[in-house]
């Protein structure tokens, strides 16, 4: 049986796809890794973990009833892009260009790959649009393709369905409310995000985490408590603004998921007001008690509810647009992946460090940031149009002294 994707949106992954239409919504993850292969084996290791996962090769089209479907096309290769570099090379600056192009969702396949090719490391950069991925699809790839590249054998997965179906949650048939479907046409203004990152250390990481649980909130808590304080203090326009903080937030583990490239998310915000008498660690906890109830079951369905009020059930796309553009107007966007929840040794190479998400999520002054735990490190990135200088080294700072605070001893951060 040919395990090809052939199937509509879901109500998020359509959500998306519009909300493409308006700004770009590719996004991006880079490995650092310890060796170097030959050009070719990276080659045919994509080629392998292509086969493995059937969205690497899709298109979005429209069908009779202007509903978005992901479409499977034939005979197409993921592009790869070699660049030969010195050993202090910044990758920040390809991820950078990738995220400048925009990928036409009318063209499969919907991933670019970056090799960054130095003396005795490599950078390997997936981008992708989000209609079809979320980090943690990246971060399996990734895995995915230093397994294929290091001689071992990817089995085939089964098309994903979308969280609507494994939900079962009706298919939209939408009612042809609109004369004249809209033409979506790809937006062609040249952004230009820039991507800074940071590599926390072990003992740090270490530290950070033993804290956090003392101070019953997480690491994620922390970090957002740090972009917080950092912004206010480092963009004075925001010193007393009432702040939106979102999180991506994981389906797979509520929903039962496997490790298939697809769009597996939800979001939260939590808001945050001006109060100076709160320490470093009760806005910790406030960032984690927003999180609460958000992974289960059923606050997956009461999201996807949300959004196919919105894009389903009729044809009217420019209304759907003109609703999602009031969307997403957040200041901060922490997207945490945790950490790799895989072997990092891959017998000639090694996963070093995994850096991401890092993706354009807003209007362009928001600051993204990525992070990922990677053998006992942190990793943090900031993407944005407007980026904060010297963003992610204050928020090192405050992590490393909030992490050597007394327990209830008030946080100087103000």
């Amino acid at each position: 049986m040919k395990r090809q994707q052939n199937r509509t949106l879901g109500a998020f992954e359509k959500a998306f796809w519009l909300l493409d239409q308006i700004d770009s919504k590719d996004f991006a993850l880079a490995a650092d890794i310890s060796g170097t292969l030959p050009i070719e084996k990276w080659r045919n290791a994509l080629d392998m973990a292509q086969k493995r996962h059937p969205n690497l090769s899709v298109k979005v089209t429209l069908d009779e009833l202007s509903r978005p479907v992901l479409r499977h096309v034939e005979g197409i290769t993921i592009p790869l892009r070699v660049v030969h570099a010195e050993q202090d090379y910044r990758w920040e600056q390809e991820v950078e260009k990738e995220l400048s192009v925009r990928f036409n969702t009318e063209e499969a396949p919907l991933l670019r790959v970056v090799l960054v090719q130095k003396p005795e490391r490599t950078v390997l950069i997936l981008v992708a649009n989000h209609t079809v991925a979320d980090g943690s699809s990246l971060s399996f790839l990734t895995r995915d393709i230093l397994l294929a590249v290091t001689g071992k054998q990817l089995e085939p997965m089964e098309p994903q369905v979308s969280n609507d179906q494994t939900l079962n949650l009706p298919d939209d048939v939408p009612a042809q409310t609109a004369d004249e479907v809209l033409e979506l046409k790809m937006k062609t203004d040249i952004v230009q995000p820039l991507v800074s990152s940071i590599r926390i250390s072990e003992k740090l990481t270490r530290n950070l985490l033993e804290k956090a649980r003392q101070e019953n909130t997480t690491v994620h808590g922390a970090i957002c408590a740090a972009v917080l304080l950092a912004s206010r203090q480092m963009r004075k326009e925001w010193d007393d603004a009432r702040m939106e903080l979102v999180s991506p937030v994981c389906t797979r583990g509520p929903l039962n998921l496997d490790d298939n490239f697809g769009l597996n998310i939800t979001t939260q915000s939590v808001f945050f007001e001006k109060q100076p008498e709160l320490t470093f660690w009760d806005l910790a906890r406030l960032a984690k008690a927003g999180l609460d109830g958000t992974n289960s079951p059923e606050y997956v369905n009461g999201y996807l509810s949300f959004f196919r009020d919105i894009v389903f059930g009729h044809n009217d796309m420019q209304q759907m647009i003109d609703v999602l553009k009031t969307a997403f107007n957040h200041h901060i966007m922490v997207t945490n992946l945790v950490k790799v929840r895989y072997q990092t040794d891959f017998g000639p190479l090694k996963l070093e460090a995994l850096f991401g998400p890092m993706v354009r999520s807003g209007k362009g002054m928001e600051q993204t940031i990525g992070a990922l735990t990677t053998n006992g490190a942190l990793c943090l990135t900031n993407t944005s149009d407007n980026p904060i200088p010297g963003l992610l080294a204050e928020i090192e700072r405050m992590l490393r002294e909030a992490s050597q605070l007394k327990s209830h001893t008030a946080c100087p951060f103000g």
